[in-house]
């Protein structure tokens, strides 16, 4: 009884072995698509763009914090062109999320017109929450493909 207990399980834990085997052998990357390259110009061009964003930002929570319309307006305004173009860029890393990298500065987008529309209706407080929301997005975006 002991013995067919103990080639029940050298067999169960050879059958494993044997169909993982496969599996191992073949290699993680094997399907995988090679990692996207950007130029040199692209990458400027995306610092660049998140240069502006900063500056924006410090302009709307300055504004924000202040009441003060007229720089709020200036700010949203300046945060809603850093944006432009922002369909070129690429993640530092985690490169195989593109898409969701990609849906991250969407929703930036739909957020920074809420923003907007805050500023444009006059409401500071509503639009420090919409702020938080596009600052949410950023930490999301910046935890999972920033260096």
């Amino acid at each position: 009884m002991n013995v067919s207990n103990g080639l029940l399980t050298v067999a169960g834990v050879a059958a494993m072995l044997w169909i993982a085997v496969p599996a191992a052998s073949h290699g993680p990357g094997a399907h995988s698509k090679p990692p996207m390259e950007m130029s040199g110009d692209a990458m400027k061009a995306q610092h660049e763009r998140m240069v502006h964003f900063k500056e924006a930002a410090e302009m709307l929570s300055d504004a924000i914090i202040h009441n003060m319309m007229k720089m709020a307006h200036e700010g949203a305004e300046k945060l809603d062109q850093s944006l432009q173009g922002h369909e070129r860029d690429i993640p530092h890393k985690n490169r195989t999320g593109l898409k969701e990298f990609r849906a991250l500065y969407l929703e930036l987008d739909t957020r920074t017109e809420k923003l907007k529309a805050a500023i444009q209706a006059d409401n500071l407080p509503k639009a420090a929450v919409a702020y938080g929301r596009i600052l949410e997005t950023c930490a999301t975006c910046h935890g999972k493909f920033r260096d």
